[in-house]
């Protein structure tokens, strides 16, 4: 054959090669992925109540082995009074923050200038419809007008639907919360009391050379669950503190109060500080308190610029991934998988990273 001929056949060749490639990657993640995770979202919401307690078993694993060690309590004893505590706080802060939030909204409901905002809506309609009649506007201009309006009336109505839909469905749901939550609970007693005799059971059930490589995996993906929550920690008490601050400062009532809910709400993916300060500034803005409009966005600016700063170098120093890696792993989780894509993303490469590194020490 000819040597120019073979030359373009094989470039020709890897080129096909590639193409296929690209393909079955395209239609891959076209339907298969899409698949997979609503697999994986139907068995791990069956699931749900064991991976809490193994969360929760791996969070207070440490607490269990000092007391256990240290002190020589048996291990049961241990776990249950650190699963207690441990419930026991996180109940008595719920309580307080969801109590002091009842009290400090219906203050702030009292406070509210309701007669003043309606009147001042039906005197901006007023304001509107007259210089309508004394400017009327072409045809084409009063009919986008009119169907900006039904638009827009129509979006009010879509939100209160989904306002509804959604506490009818909180409401209804509690029951099976509180089924996931005592499930979990005894779930986490018998996980950490009995750790030994499982990760024995588990160790003998698998063949000896993937022994290492699983038990190093399975380090990387302990470290770095604490890391994770430590890591949100961090970013939820800087959330509060900026908040709590800024609003000190521009002189707010009720500023640690509202910047707790800012702290909370930003364990909420996407949402976040958002859902307090943007509808804020707004209804400021237009009950016509500009400065304080202005103030609260300037300081949602700087918490959000803040928190988006400090997060990918806070979530590599506290689960050993690079801020590049954390990054691109926050991107991509949230560009395939959707808001839970955030914490899911950078757990997929840990456990790559973990195989990896169980792999070479084989």
């Amino acid at each position: 054959m000819n040597p120019e001929i073979e030359r373009y056949s094989k470039i020709l060749l890897k080129i096909g090669i590639a193409l296929i490639l690209m393909i079955t990657l395209y239609f891959a993640f076209l339907y298969f992925v899409p698949m997979f995770f609503d697999v994986s979202g139907f068995i791990l919401k069956g699931l749900l109540p064991i991976i809490i307690a193994v969360v929760l078993a791996i969070l207070i694993d440490p607490i269990v082995c000092l007391l256990e060690e240290k002190k020589g309590i048996e291990r049961g004893i241990a776990t249950a009074v650190v699963l207690f505590l441990f419930l026991l706080i996180i109940s008595v802060f719920l309580l307080f923050v969801i109590s002091r939030l009842v009290v400090e909204l219906s203050n702030l409901y009292k406070q509210l200038e309701t007669q003043n905002l309606y009147e001042y809506f039906l005197n901006t309609i007023d304001f509107v419809k007259n210089y309508l009649y004394s400017n009327p506007l072409p045809q084409e201009a009063q009919e986008a007008l009119h169907n900006s309006v039904n638009t827009m009336v129509d979006e009010t109505a879509n939100i209160i639907v989904v306002i509804s839909n959604f506490l009818f469905g909180f409401l209804s749901g509690l029951p099976g919360v509180v089924t996931i939550v005592i499930v979990s609970a005894i779930a986490t007693f018998f996980i950490s009391r009995d750790k030994v005799q499982i990760t024995r059971f588990f160790f003998n059930s698998i063949p000896s050379k993937f022994v290492k490589p699983i038990n190093i995996l399975i380090g990387e993906v302990n470290g770095a669950l604490i890391g994770f929550f430590r890591a949100q920690l961090i970013l939820i008490s800087v959330t509060t503190i900026l908040t709590s601050i800024g609003l000190y400062i521009i002189n707010v009532d009720y500023a640690i109060t509202i910047g707790m809910i800012a702290g909370f709400l930003d364990l909420l993916p996407i949402v976040g500080p958002s859902a307090v300060f943007l509808p804020w500034a707004l209804i400021q803005i237009i009950t016509g308190k500009y400065k304080l409009g202005v103030a609260l966005l300037i300081i949602y600016g700087i918490v959000i610029g803040v928190r988006q700063l400090i997060e990918p170098k806070i979530l590599s120093n506290n689960i050993g991934l690079h801020p590049l890696t954390t990054l691109l792993a926050l991107y991509l989780g949230l560009r395939f998988i959707g808001i839970w894509g955030i914490i899911v993303g950078p757990f997929v490469i840990i456990v790559i990273k973990g195989i990896t590194k169980g792999l070479k020490q084989q």
